[in-house]
């Protein structure tokens, strides 16, 4: 890791280089307006992206152990004879006890849940933009984990120096509903976070979600919200709405964009319905934008 991904939430910051470079690539083809496909998108949740690092190495000589929960622990953090200390995160709900536990190994950090549609008011501290190499790895998703439940990381306690501290702020995915962190060094004092509502833009990208299975094969994309809810109450089921918005009109075909503070807007039947997914049995998502994306 070094001083350029300072301030920068991973998982925007690797979203962002993708996207330009695809692209990028796009209109070196002489294809200006391309969309730009990107692979490894998670089909119901974005969970987490890894922006840099290698791959967390396995425990050894550990000297301390400290956990929380029965068999599917809430977090686990455990550190080295070399001062490296090794953190696997599954539930984000205890963000203090979590904090607590890094400070009693040598971690000077601070961990903050923040709710979906929310962030913490910036600015909170001064980033640090002279980060050492190697004082951690960027949280990478658990091997094994197929349900993407969680994350990992590791940190080298003898690369702070007096007057730091590591921030990470852990939310809830407001478009997926997994899990998203930034990891920051700053400079104390950092104040507390104060939570406002989220206006940052979220990607909403295009992609062949799985078949919707409560609709027994009924197709939603191009359909007016007047022509699909018909269907949907004939079935018995609920609706849901994600309000999204085209891109810029420089950029046509490229992803939708979602922001959370113009959630609960009135969707009208003459809206469009260009993308669903069933976050839970029986409750139909429907990605919808009162104009339709030019091709």
């Amino acid at each position: 890791m070094n001083g350029s991904l300072a301030g920068f939430e991973e998982r925007r910051l690797a979203e962002l280089k993708e996207h330009v470079a695809a692209r990028a690539a796009a209109e070196r083809a002489g294809r200006p307006h391309a969309v730009a496909e990107r692979a490894g998108w998670p089909r119901r949740r974005m969970v987490l992206a890894v922006a840099a690092g290698a791959a967390i190495a396995a425990v050894a000589s550990v000297v301390t152990v400290s956990s929380m929960g029965g068999a599917d622990r809430a977090y686990a953090v455990t550190k080295d004879s070399d001062g490296i200390v090794y953190v696997t995160v599954r539930d984000f709900r205890d963000a203090a006890g979590l904090t607590r536990q890094l400070k009693s190994l040598n971690v000077p950090a601070i961990v903050d849940f923040v709710p979906a549609g929310q962030k913490c008011k910036e600015p909170r501290a001064e980033p640090v933009t002279d980060i050492p190499r190697g004082l951690y790895y960027a949280p990478r998703n658990i091997p094994g984990d197929d349900a993407g439940s969680g994350w990992q990381m590791q940190i080298n306690t003898k690369l702070f120096k007096p007057g730091q501290t590591f921030v990470w702020t852990l939310a809830v995915d407001p478009v997926y509903g997994g899990s998203d962190t930034s990891t920051i060094l700053m400079r104390d004092p950092v104040a507390p976070c104060e939570l406002v509502p989220d206006d940052v833009q979220h990607v909403v990208p295009k992609m062949p979600f799985p078949e919707v299975t409560s609709l027994g094969g009924y197709r939603v994309e191009g359909k007016t919200v007047g022509e699909v809810l018909p269907e949907i109450e004939k079935r018995g089921l609920k609706v849901t709405y994600l309000i999204t918005e085209p891109p810029p009109e420089r950029y046509p075909g490229d992803p939708y964009l979602m922001y959370p503070t113009k959630q609960g807007t009135p969707v009208g039947a003459d809206w469009f319905v260009w993308q669903a997914d069933e976050p839970e049995k029986g409750v139909i998502r429907l990605m919808v934008t009162q104009k339709l994306q030019k091709p």
